[in-house]
């Protein structure tokens, strides 16, 4: 390695915490400010200022989500260490894990990628809202209707699971049984704090969708780009094996994110907006526990099955089609 290669390695050496400097505040600053500083000392390209990071997003994305796993620690550590809530992270539903998730969740997903010059480089903020299609809204009342029309055929795939796991098991097909699937109340307040304890999740819309397929649309082909950000959103799930998840119920969950993934790529593709697959992913995870309740007391191999196929791979092939033609139709400017 030449001398020079030495010298700029060393001069994006990070001195990430020095003695005095403020406690993990101050470090998670530091840590912004130094990829910041990184990415201003790299050549431009296009017409703002570029990065080496926005041009290498599986890089970018692991940075995303380690930025992510120190937020989840500092904000635990304000909320149970200064405010002293109660810490109970295996509870979602309690106020200190709705806060510490979407505290983090925001922080992680949507401001630090503008501060890492991520995906496109160095922009304004109102800029990076519009690379990753956070402004986009128009036309309102056309995407409003594509939203919920998304989240009502995803309603009566994951309910239409538990029709037919009830008819596996022999058992009839009341009208009281059916009214009880479609139920969505207990999972609404104040039967349920559910809104609110997976509001998080929109966020992580703008992580796969709107920062890391903007990065990926750069280097391949739109469906290539909707495959990688799929695979990607399926394999951040298998971590919940070290958990203690069962192997083949976190596998489960890892396939049918994978596909699910598909559809929110495709509808962020053919909307231009990031809204509708941010309120479809947020409901998914509100309803899915009422609609899928019936065969949640099946074998482990029983409901990964159905997770797969009812939870989410039915909704897939007919949202996709279904988002096709709607656009074709009513987002044809879009297209």
């Amino acid at each position: 390695m030449s001398q020079n290669a030495w010298d700029r390695r060393d001069s994006l050496k990070p001195h990430l915490l020095q003695p005095g400097d403020g406690g993990p505040e101050k470090l998670m600053a530091n840590i912004l400010r130094h990829f910041s500083r990184s990415n201003r000392s790299l050549k431009p390209s296009g017409p703002s200022e570029g990065s080496r990071l926005s041009e290498r997003p599986w890089r970018a994305f692991l940075i995303m989500l380690a930025i992510q796993g120190i937020l989840v620690s500092l904000v635990g550590f304000v909320l149970y260490g200064v405010f002293k809530l109660p810490r109970d992270i295996s509870n979602i539903e309690t106020l200190s894990t709705i806060v510490l998730f979407s505290v983090s969740g925001f922080l992680a997903y949507v401001i630090a990628p503008y501060y890492l010059h991520i995906p496109v480089g160095k922009r304004t903020f109102r800029e990076y809202l519009g690379d990753i299609r956070l402004t986009s809204i128009q036309p309102f009342f056309r995407l409003l209707l594509l939203t919920i029309s998304c989240v009502l055929i995803l309603i009566v795939c994951q309910g239409s699971g538990s029709i037919v796991y009830r008819l596996t098991e022999g058992k009839p097909l009341t009208l009281e049984f059916i009214s009880g699937v479609f139920n969505l109340s207990r999972a609404l307040p104040p039967r349920s704090m559910l809104l609110f304890a997976v509001f998080y999740t929109m966020f992580e819309e703008v992580a796969f969708r709107g920062v890391l397929l903007r990065m990926l649309l750069r280097k391949y082909p739109i469906r290539g780009a909707i495959i990688y950000s799929a695979l990607a959103f399926g394999l951040v799930h298998f971590p919940a094996v070290f958990a203690g998840r069962a192997l083949i119920s976190t596998l489960g969950q890892v396939v049918w994110a994978a596909l699910f993934g598909l559809f929110y790529g495709y509808l962020v593709i053919k909307t231009d907006s990031l809204f509708p697959a941010m309120i479809v992913h947020w409901l998914s995870n509100v309803f899915q526990a009422p609609l899928t309740a019936t065969w949640q007391t099946a074998p482990i191999e029983i409901r990964t099955l159905y997770g797969i196929v009812f939870g989410y791979g039915l909704a897939t092939l007919i949202l996709i089609f279904w988002v096709r033609f709607f656009s074709a139709r009513w987002l044809s400017h879009k297209n």
